[in-house]
């Protein structure tokens, strides 16, 4: 029975030590508090892997490692691209998107 709680013990061990490590390599990759950036994904065509890419930036997002927000530039997306474009940003307020031309208006805005 001894050797069952030394298993136990050096798994949660190990759980929790896995757990300090992920922990502190998070808080290396958080960005530091007021820098101002911006996700910029380029929108082209019909928008094909854009809502894939939004939600990976979305994750990123949800686990406290990305603070800036997501902006979609047009770059020539058809009436199904725009749509779906404007789709996301509907789904997801923190998701702009601009036309690339005009994405130097946008910064200076926000």
């Amino acid at each position: 029975m001894g050797a069952f709680w030394d298993t136990a013990l050096a798994l949660l061990c190990m759980l929790g030590l896995a757990f300090i490590g992920w922990w502190l390599f998070g808080l290396l990759l958080r960005p530091l508090p007021g820098r101002e950036a911006k996700v910029v994904l380029p929108g082209r065509g019909e928008g094909e892997n854009l809502e894939q890419l939004v939600r990976s930036f979305l994750w990123l997002r949800g686990m406290g490692l990305l603070r800036c927000p997501i902006v979609i530039a047009d770059l020539g997306l058809t009436p199904a691209g725009w749509e779906l474009a404007s789709r996301i940003t509907a789904r997801w307020p923190e998701v702009a998107l601009w036309p690339a031309g005009d994405l130097g208006e946008y910064i200076s805005r926000t």
